[in-house]
């Protein structure tokens, strides 16, 4: 049986760099974020998807408009429910087919929800954790065109990393330097092999 250890953080906090990094180190690693964005645009999602937010939610070329979705999950709580009860089930379903031919006795999950979706694949939680300030300024740096209230509304939406933490996760530190965020993952994997 494969050990399964989920990635999670607040966004902005380097849950993609962690994933980048074990893949380097030979590690498979399942990224439910860029899945979820992959099945969305598969005939059977995309169809529910356009049931309840119409065609709006794609453009004119197939892709998926991601602006016209985040401003209607963010204004509208219940909007983000009705996405999750699609997308959700057609994840779990992935990463199950995914975990079958991945390689490896510990395998890496990377899912901003693991803690909030209480994920029963989560034998183990790795906590991304950086400063709020400094998760900002990614944001930003990442996607200039959003304003600095409309990230905190982001964050503020997000569980905090203490909360996190109090389901027994391990953190892993990545306020500082690329080196020495590699000598923390190092550390933090001798749990695991």
């Amino acid at each position: 049986m494969k050990e399964i250890v989920c990635l999670t953080g607040g966004m902005g906090s380097g849950k993609s760099t962690v994933a980048r990094l074990l893949l380097e180190e030979g590690f498979a690693v399942y990224n439910s974020d860029d899945r979820a964005k992959a099945l969305m645009l598969e005939p059977a999602v995309r169809e529910e998807v356009e049931t309840i937010f119409g065609s709006s939610a794609y453009a004119e070329d197939g892709s998926l408009n991601r602006s016209f979705l985040s401003k209607q999950i963010f204004s509208n709580p219940n909007r983000k429910v009705q996405l999750e009860a699609i997308i959700h089930p057609a994840v779990r379903t992935d990463f199950n087919l995914w975990l079958e031919q991945a390689k490896g006795k510990v395998v890496f999950k990377e899912s901003a929800l693991s803690i909030e979706l209480g994920d029963p694949t989560c034998h183990s939680i790795l906590v991304i954790h950086c400063p709020e300030n400094i998760r900002i300024q990614r944001i930003k740096n990442r996607n200039p065109e959003w304003s600095i209230e409309e990230i905190s509304g982001r964050l503020a939406s997000q569980l905090t990393d203490e909360q996190r933490l109090t389901s027994g996760a391990q953190l892993l530190d990545n306020s500082s330097t690329l080196a020495a965020l590699k000598v923390s993952l190092h550390q933090a994997l001798t749990k695991w092999i």
